[in-house]
Order: C-alpha cells, then sequence, then structure tokens
C-alpha cells in the first residue's frame, strides 16, 4: 500500500505512547546523542490496532485529565526538546524529501523563514548531490544515531558551510522520515583542515628538508629525526640510528662537553644559535655541523622537549680553516710565507734583546731554477719545490722557521745563534744540502742556491731592516758567483738601493730614450772576416751612468718590461743593418738575443714581421739567439713556432748551449742553424779541467749534425788557438773586437772592404 505524503507541521502528534519500535530505538541512541529524548516523541506503533489504542488512549486522556495535564506535557517536551533544541534540527520525507517539521535553530543557522523551510527538500540544501542518487541513498540507508557524518550545505543567500549530521529514521504520522540534527562546523572544519595542512607542510618539510631536524627529550634522548639527520651520520633510515643511538653525548659529540654546553644554554636561554660542533659518523668519520635549537616549555615554564635544525658545514669548515692557513701559510709548499715569519721574527727579536741572544736570518735563492722551469715546465718546476721546501725544514730543524717569500726565494729564521761563525756553518749545510740531486718524477735535477745572510742585532733591530740587509747580501752572492754564502755589508745595502732605483726607472727609460745598442763582430776563423754582429743593449742611466745588461735585464724580466725592451731591440737592429746596407755593406746579419717571454708571445711572429717589413731587411739578414732552456720548455709549441721561423726565411741559434739540461737528441727536431757556447767553457779552456773536452764533444756533434759552431767569450790567444785547432768556425769576444757602436762598425766593414778589394787588385796583378 502507498503512503500519503503528510502535510508539514511544527505539531508533535498526539499518538505519543512509544510502541516497541520506539523503545528499542530510544534504547539504542547515545545518552549524549542530541536526538536521544526527540526520537521516541516522534515514533509511532508500527500496527492499525496498536495506532488505534494509542489514538484512543490520547482522546481519553485529552477528554478526562483536567486542563490537558497530558497535552501541555507533551507539547511541553516537544518545544524542549525539538523547537528549543540549541541544536538545529528538521524532520524529512525520505521518499519526497520534503521538510516536514523544522526548529528554530535550524531556521537560524540556514537563514530561510519556517514556511521557506517547509517548502523545500533536503536536495535544495545539498549542492553537491545528485537528486535522483540522494533519494535512492536516502530511501536505503539507514544510518544510526551513534555515526554521525559532516556534509556541506547550502544557506539562503548561497554560503556553503559543512555540518555535522546525526539522523535517525522514525515514523512520523505514518509516513517514513528522517529525523536530522545539523549542527553547523565549519569553523572547526577549518581549524581542522588548517591543522591538517600545517601538520603536512611540516611533515613535508620534515622529511624533505635539506637540513637535519631532530627532537630529544631534556636528558639527550632522541625522539624523532629526519631522514637527511640519519644520512648526515652515515645511517640509511632515522630509526637505523635512534636504534643504535642511545647516548648522543658520548656516541655522536667527538668532545661531549659540547652537549653539555647546549643543554646549558637550552635550559638557560631555551635557545641555541649557530653552535659548532665536531661530531662523530657511523663508520667512525667525523665532520663539522651547525645546529639551532630551541626548548619547548609547559605551563610551568618547565623544558619539556628540545628541537632544532643541524646544517653539515664540513666543507664550509675546511674552506674557513683553509683561508685561515693560507693567510699565514704558503699554498704549494705549506710553508710560512712573509706575513708569519715577520710574525715570529718580531716575537724572537723581542725575546732575544731580552736574553742577550742573536739571530740569523738567511735569505736564500734558487740558482737556475728558471732553466728548470723553462725545460719541464711550471707544473714540474712546483714539485721540484715542495722537494726544496721539504730539505730546507730538515736542514733548519724543528726550532727555526723556513718560509717562502717568492718564487724560489725562500727566509730561513735561526731564532738562537752563538755568533757570525755559526751563522755561517748554518748557510753552508743549506748550501751543501741544495747542491745534492732532486729526484722528481724519474728526472735527476741538480739545484744551487745563493744565501744572504744578516745578524741582530748586528745588521738591524728590527724584521723589516736584518730581511731588506739580508736580500741585500743574497743578491751580492749571486754577482759573486752565485751558489756561496754573503753577510751583510753597507756597501750591499747600496747596492740593493741601486737595484731598487733601476727598477723603477727602466719604467721610463724606453720613453726617456736612454738605452742604445752596440754591434760585437764575429769572426770566420778561416778567413778571418765579419760574418755577423751581435745586437748588444746598454742603459744610459742618468744618475747611475752606464749599466750593463746582466744587471738590469733580470729585473725587466721579472716586471714584464721585458717585452717591450726586447721588441725596441729587435726593431733598431733591423733598420740599423738596412741603414749598413743602403751605405754599401752587405751581407753582414745581426743577432738579436730572444727572451723566454717574449718567444711565447702569441704576437711574437707578428712583431717579427713587422720589424722586417718597416726596416725593409730580408729575413735572411736576422738571426735569433734562444737559449736552451726555451726550446726544451713546452718542445711540441715551441717546434711548432721554429718551423714558421724558419718558414720565413730566418737563422737560428742556440745561446749558451751546454749550460741547459737538454739532451743532444733534441738537436735533431729543432731546425736551428747555429751552435753557441758558452763563455764559461771558453774561460778555463787549458786550466786541466774538462772543458776542452766539452768543448770538443760539442765541435764533433755539430759536425755530424752540419751545423754551424761559434764561441763566445775568447780573450786571448790560446783559446783561439785551441778553437782554430778544433776547427771551430766562428768566434766573438774582445781578442778579435769590443762591442762597437753602429758608426764604428762602419768603419769596421769600410776597412775590411778595402783590405777585400786590395787583396782582389793584388790578386789580379800577381
Amino acid at each position: 500500500m502507498s503512503q500519503t505524503p503528510i502535510a508539514p507541521t511544527r505539531q508533535v502528534p498526539f499518538e505519543i505512547q512509544p510502541g516497541a519500535e520506539a523503545a528499542s530505538c530510544a534504547s539504542a541512541i547515545p545518552d549524549n546523542c542530541p536526538l536521544a529524548a526527540i526520537v521516541p516523541l516522534f515514533s509511532e506503533p508500527q500496527s492499525s490496532t496498536e495506532r488505534e489504542k494509542s489514538a484512543w488512549l490520547a482522546r481519553g486522556i485529552a477528554e478526562n485529565c483536567p486542563a490537558g495535564a497530558v497535552l501541555r506535557h507533551s507539547e511541553e517536551q516537544y518545544r524542549l526538546l525539538f523547537e528549543s533544541n540549541p541544536i538545529p534540527m528538521w524532520v524529512f520525507d525520505r521518499r519526497t524529501l520534503q521538510f516536514v517539521a523544522v526548529n528554530e535553530a535550524a531556521i537560524q543557522q540556514y537563514g530561510f523563514s519556517e514556511q521557506e523551510f517547509l517548502e523545500r527538500t533536503i536536495a535544495e540544501i545539498r549542492p553537491e548531490e545528485d537528486i535522483p542518487e540522494l533519494i535512492r541513498d536516502v530511501s536505503t540507508r539507514v544510518v544510526g544515531l551513534q555515526n554521525p557524518g559532516v556534509w556541506r550545505h547550502r544557506k539562503k543567500g548561497g554560503a556553503i558551510i559543512d555540518v555535522e549530521i546525526a539522523s535517525h529514521p522514525i515514523k512520523f504520522r505514518g509516513v517514513e522520515c528522517m529525523l536530522v540534527a545539523a549542527h553547523d562546523v565549519t569553523e572547526r572544519k577549518r581549524a581542522e583542515d588548517a591543522v591538517r595542512r600545517a601538520e603536512e607542510k611540516y611533515r613535508g618539510f620534515f622529511e624533505d628538508a635539506v637540513v637535519g631536524i631532530f627532537q630529544a627529550t631534556p636528558d639527550g634522548q632522541l625522539t624523532s629525526i629526519n631522514p637527511t639527520l640519519a644520512q648526515m651520520h652515515g645511517y640509511d633510515s632515522p630509526e637505523e640510528l635512534m636504534a643504535e643511538v642511545h647516548n648522543v653525548a658520548q656516541q655522536l659529540f667527538v668532545d661531549p662537553r659540547g652537549m653539555v654546553e647546549m643543554v646549558h644554554g637550552l635550559t638557560r636561554h631555551g635557545v641555541v644559535r649557530g653552535a659548532e660542533v665536531e661530531v662523530y659518523c657511523r663508520d667512525l668519520s667525523r665532520k663539522w655541523v651547525r645546529v639551532n635549537a630551541h626548548a619547548l616549555r609547559d605551563a610551568d615554564g618547565n623544558a619539556t622537549s628540545y628541537e632544532g635544525t643541524v646544517e653539515d658545514i664540513t666543507e664550509h669548515k675546511a674552506a674557513e680553516e683553509r683561508v685561515k692557513f693560507l693567510a699565514y701559510y704558503d699554498a704549494l709548499t705549506e710553508l710560512p710565507h712573509r706575513t708569519l715569519l715577520q710574525d715570529r721574527l718580531e716575537n724572537a727579536i723581542a725575546a732575544a734583546r731580552h736574553r742577550g741572544e742573536k739571530i740569523a736570518l738567511l735569505f736564500l735563492d734558487l740558482d737556475r731554477f728558471k732553466a728548470v722551469n723553462d725545460s719541464y715546465g711550471h707544473s714540474f718546476g712546483d714539485l721540484v719545490l715542495k722537494e726544496i721546501a721539504k730539505r730546507l725544514k730538515e736542514c733548519a730543524g724543528e726550532h727555526n722557521t723556513v718560509a717562502r717569500v717568492g718564487g724560489d726565494e725562500f727566509l730561513v729564521m735561526l731564532s738562537s745563534v752563538e755568533d757570525e761563525a755559526e751563522a755561517a756553518f748554518e748557510a753552508g749545510q743549506m748550501i751543501e744540502a741544495m747542491s745534492q740531486d732532486f729526484r722528481v718524477l724519474g728526472q735527476s735535477i741538480r739545484m744551487g742556491c745563493s744565501i744572504g745572510v744578516s745578524l741582530f742585532p748586528d745588521h738591524g733591530d728590527d724584521g723589516e731592516t736584518l730581511i731588506r740587509n739580508a736580500d741585500a747580501a743574497m743578491f751580492s752572492a749571486k754577482d759573486g758567483g752565485r751558489n756561496n754564502v754573503r753577510f751583510f755589508t753597507e756597501a750591499m745595502n747600496a747596492q740593493a738601493v741601486e737595484r731598487l732605483t733601476m727598477e723603477k726607472d727602466l719604467r721610463l727609460a724606453l720613453e726617456r730614450e736612454e738605452f742604445f745598442l752596440l754591434y760585437q763582430p764575429q769572426m770566420d776563423l778561416g778567413s778571418g772576416r765579419v760574418t755577423g754582429l751581435e745586437a748588444l743593449i746598454r742603459w744610459q742611466h742618468p744618475e747611475l751612468g752606464l749599466i750593463l745588461p746582466d744587471r738590469f735585464i733580470s729585473i725587466a724580466e721579472s716586471n714584464g718590461l721585458i717585452l717591450s725592451i726586447g721588441e725596441w731591440v729587435l726593431r733598431t737592429a733591423c733598420a740599423q743593418v738596412r741603414n749598413w746596407q743602403e751605405a754599401g755593406f752587405t751581407g753582414v746579419p745581426v743577432a738579436v738575443n730572444v727572451s723566454a717571454l717574449q718567444f711565447r708571445q702569441e704576437s711574437f711572429r707578428d712583431i717579427i714581421r713587422r720589424a722586417l717589413e718597416e726596416s725593409g731587411l730580408g729575413p735572411e739578414c736576422l738571426e735569433l739567439e734562444l737559449t736552451e732552456s726555451l726550446l726544451l720548455s713546452n718542445a711540441d709549441l715551441t717546434l711548432s713556432v721554429l718551423q714558421e721561423l724558419k718558414e720565413m726565411g730566418l737563422k737560428l741559434a742556440i745561446d749558451d748551449f751546454g749550460t741547459g739540461y737538454s739532451s743532444f737528441s733534441y738537436l735533431r727536431h729543432f731546425a736551428v742553424d747555429k751552435l753557441k757556447i758558452d763563455k764559461m767553457f771558453i774561460r778555463d779552456i787549458g786550466a786541466g779541467g774538462g772543458d776542452a773536452a766539452i768543448i770538443s764533444a760539442i765541435l764533433s756533434l755539430a759536425k755530424s749534425m752540419h751545423l754551424k759552431v761559434i764561441a763566445e767569450g775568447v780573450e786571448n790567444e790560446g783559446q783561439m788557438a785551441f778553437l782554430r785547432g778544433q776547427a771551430c768556425d766562428q768566434i766573438q769576444g774582445h781578442y778579435f773586437s769590443e762591442p762597437l757602436s753602429a758608426s764604428d762598425v762602419a768603419i769596421l766593414l769600410r776597412q775590411e772592404q778595402g783590405e777585400e778589394g786590395l787583396r782582389r787588385a793584388t790578386a789580379r796583378v800577381s
């Protein structure tokens, strides 16, 4: 039988006697449910007989009770439990979804009037529901009062709210209905969502943070850590670390006192910021971390837990320590550099002054170290410097200081010496040590050194003065033939001042046209004729007078001025030879020395081409003299440049041959035309040494390779006779001719041409 829809009403029916169904429903409702007392009032007996009995009983009570006491009692219960309930409530028909009863709280919550409410269906306040689905769901679903759910409802005006629904099926006037309590939980839902989002955000931050995060009890027991912190200590997961680490101070802190200090800071101030501590990893390796933490307190101010972050600063700490190290130590040799040496020297001077002791300062410069760099490259030279530093430290001992103050310069401070003799002995030991071969990458390198010595208080009473005076003594040692020791004198101080003056004035010498060239003739031993000229630079200093190149070339190379000076020499020499040719003196080439810095210039070949083009000189009249060490530095690049120079038509000579570190086999690869025997071998010919044998070997080698040989530094007849006997091709030196000015060269060439003309005329007459 179909049910007839009931008209909406707010009056409770008089059939108020609960039947068995109402009793069972009431017993199942929790005491704290807002519908607990309402359902029995809306429930009806299930059978028609019971309904008739209930109706009869109700009429009898209503008719016979004085003043309708039962009715009044029922209405009071209704108003108290439904109409006056502060929780919004309504009843709707489960079949049609029509509202049939609604209380004042629901009217206030949704904004509809009572009439507007009763004209609507449940679907009209459920914006997200499909109506057929909603009807089917409501008709089949039975939801207990103990199982509330949260739904989204629409208020009058369209605002959406979240409501917590407690519902129960009832019969209202014989129709299957649903009694609903709908509590607005929008704000609570927002708060819960905010808490959930915050928790998710925190969890994401906690799990994925690039820094370690921890929570711990006040006694230092870890309660939670993130994966980053576990990995930082070498564990695969937080669970592994927490399972193995039971005492943070003893198991993780290298110095447990660091943990004590952190806890003290948290207890006293509630926060620790930027605490840097060293910690152990799982494999007992160490790393540095930076900790920021704060204490969580209860209402009484007692710390309940600690939480914070841990950042791995091992690399930062290492870089910081490296910066501190480099502020006082040399990066290559790890020796102290000048700053730390000066600090130690001043402290040592103060102590020596108090005790009446002497201090010796040794300024050591390596001899011919540049040749090592040129021959083997700077990387190889760096390895040699490391070995030198090691050997110097062994010589000086633990109580003295060895510092590197330049490319191949070292300072050694002997903090307590008896006298000059002891300082001389120590310096001699270092000379001996530096003279022993160094084995580097399978190569045997022999290195000498020159040492200058200054004493406190004899040669200065402060560090700067002692260093300056030791430096002056070192330059004196180099000028004296190298590989020796010199003590400071006032004369050396004058030389040092002179060197500083030269370095300053050298920058202006080109601009002031203070340089000029001399030309030293080269003689053919067979014919006695001039076969070439070597261009030699001189400096006419306005105060110091004439300065020879051995006094200023090294300065020019150290400050880079050799590039501009070398180009000036090249252009001036080419122009002068062209002038001689125009004057009728032909067939005499000029030789120009080339430094390693010039040769390595990318524009070197262009500079040569420009000098030849501007002067109009043919390339066959220009000879470049290159040192043996220059040729062997970066041999592949050198060979390429030499090939280009030869293709240009230039002649090439190896200067100072025999003084470098080359193997003669390299000569097969370099297309040179001439070998130039260094004057150091010529000087001692006939003195019983091995120089004569070396010269003979060089000449024999050159002949086998079809190279010309010229010997420089020939000063006497004996030397020339020996060379002529060995079939040397050419000589150069004061015995034949000193360096000449351009005008004197013209006179010499004119005389030679006149003699040649006289010889030819005599030959024709005879």
